[in-house]
């Protein structure tokens, strides 16, 4: 699978992408909406917003989430 890694360590955040099956997200500090089409995360940097089907969040600790399913797109947008 394709790993791709962004914002490494910015402000204790950094989000990475498997393929599109997986996305993992370091130093979110809470959950704004979880249905199986969208997972969304609050972050020092915003909302992140996953979309697809069959979304999952396989954990969420301190250190961050991990959403699984047929991840379709991620967007970035301001606090819900």
């Amino acid at each position: 699978m394709a790993k791709r890694e962004w914002w490494p360590r910015a402000g204790g955040f950094f989000m990475e992408v498997e393929g599109d099956r997986r996305v993992v997200l370091c130093g979110c500090r809470g959950i704004c909406a979880y249905t199986e089409e969208c997972v969304s995360l609050r972050t020092p940097f915003g909302v992140v917003s996953v979309y697809g089907q069959g979304l999952e969040m396989g954990c969420m600790t301190v250190e961050g989430a991990t959403v699984t399913g047929r991840v379709q797109r991620i967007e970035f947008g301001e606090e819900m």
